[in-house]
């Protein structure tokens, strides 16, 4: 098992081994090397349905299908992001994986089946190292504050239909997802880091703060992360393979491949209480 890192803050290609038959001690140095990098890049497996779904489990309880998106068939906790001829992906933002939730997931499992040619990346941004960037006077300001998160980004996106008295699935699932509210400063649970809780997509806003303070301090937070110093940009092939910390990451999908058919499947781990104690 050799560990490459990627990056300054974030990032490590792991070779020489196999998801689909780990040992008790390659799984707790992968572990290991999971919380240290925050995320994990592999080429060339091979993870049928099954071996995906066990491999999620062994992070921990995974998550119910999501609300929105397709699942595999025989395995509806596996999420299918998939583009096709005349389906083209819609607008990305910067997120952390259903922050809506008032437990958002701990960690997700993205297998990719199969990728354009050329484009299509993802890139991870520590948002630790955004914290951590920022001066002692501006976190002791934040430490403390919650922000709203929301699912209404799903609004008028591919995935918002209607149901058959016409109204919006989205504002309908919305009812079952209430706003929440998460600290800003998060720390987390297995490694005490402090970590930027914020994204693009379901931050609505900062509670305490008028409209106009709270919008101009997000999308100063937001420019900061998008910092290339702070991320690590991978480049898919069929059987590569992400895992990622959702509890101290923000990713982005790069949608220049139009309507190239693309096809990739996620687990996700359900995460434990956001707190800042």
């Amino acid at each position: 098992m050799k560990i490459t890192p990627l990056s300054r803050h974030i990032g490590a290609e792991i070779s020489e081994l196999q998801l689909n038959d780990l040992s008790e001690h390659e799984f707790s140095r992968l572990y290991s090397a999971f919380l240290e990098y925050k995320v994990l890049f592999f080429r060339d497996q091979e993870l049928t349905p099954d071996q995906h779904f066990a491999l999620g489990q062994r992070f921990g309880e995974l998550e119910p299908p999501h609300p929105f998106f397709p699942h595999v068939e025989s395995h509806p906790q596996i999420v299918v992001i998939e583009t096709s001829r005349g389906n083209p992906p819609g607008e990305s933002f910067w997120h952390t994986d259903m922050t809506f939730q008032r437990f958002p997931p701990k960690c997700s499992i993205l297998h990719a089946q199969y990728v354009p040619e050329r484009g299509g990346d993802t890139l991870w941004c520590s948002m630790a190292a955004v914290w951590q960037s920022l001066p002692e006077s501006r976190r002791q300001t934040l430490k403390g504050l919650e922000a709203c998160h929301q699912l209404h980004a799903f609004k008028n996106s591919r995935y918002d239909q209607t149901n058959e008295q016409g109204e919006s699935i989205v504002d309908e699932k919305s009812a079952q997802y209430p706003p929440v509210f998460h600290p800003l400063m998060y720390v987390h649970p297995e490694t005490q880091e402090e970590t930027l809780f914020i994204n693009e997509q379901f931050t609505r806003y900062i509670d305490g703060m008028t409209p106009q303070e709270s919008e101009a301090c997000l999308q100063e937070l937001f420019e900061i992360a998008r910092q290339d110093v702070f991320q690590v940009r991978f480049s898919w092939k069929a059987g590569s393979v992400a895992i990622w910390d959702n509890r101290v990451t923000q990713h982005f999908a790069v949608t220049d491949y139009g309507d190239t058919p693309r096809k990739l499947h996620r687990v996700t781990v359900k995460g434990a209480e956001n707190n800042s104690d």
